[in-house]
């Protein structure tokens, strides 16, 4: 375990020294061929926006499919519920319509309490 980690902070930090080596190289080539008028006051600004704006856009993508994937999950399960002849939904909590995994109607029981009283 202790290697794995070791090895995993060794690729971040020359991932990150690799990642500012290039940025400095960018900027110096950048320097080089373009007027100091025209040399914006952080190269790269627009392709970080970029950057920035697909990962939002990702990230919506990925709710969109999450929130797809529960629905279609709780279509498959009233599915089989009704196959089975279960109920149709459960209630949060563990209730199935007012009745336990046991079928018993009320609240689950407490086992942890039973003797407290």
């Amino acid at each position: 375990m202790f290697r794995r980690l070791t090895w995993l902070g060794v690729g971040v930090v020359v991932g990150l020294g690799a990642s500012k080596w290039v940025e400095r190289k960018a900027r110096r080539q950048l320097a080089r061929y373009l007027p100091v008028s025209q040399l914006p006051l952080r190269a790269g600004s627009e392709i970080a926006d970029r950057a920035r704006d697909r990962a939002a856009g990702r990230i919506v993508d990925l709710r969109i499919a999450v929130q797809g994937g529960r629905s279609a999950m709780a279509a498959k399960e009233a599915e089989l519920r009704h196959q089975l002849g279960l109920a149709e939904t459960a209630e949060p909590g563990g209730l199935t319509h007012g009745h336990d995994h046991e079928g018993r109607r009320g609240e689950q029981r407490d086992r942890g309490r039973q003797f407290d009283r």
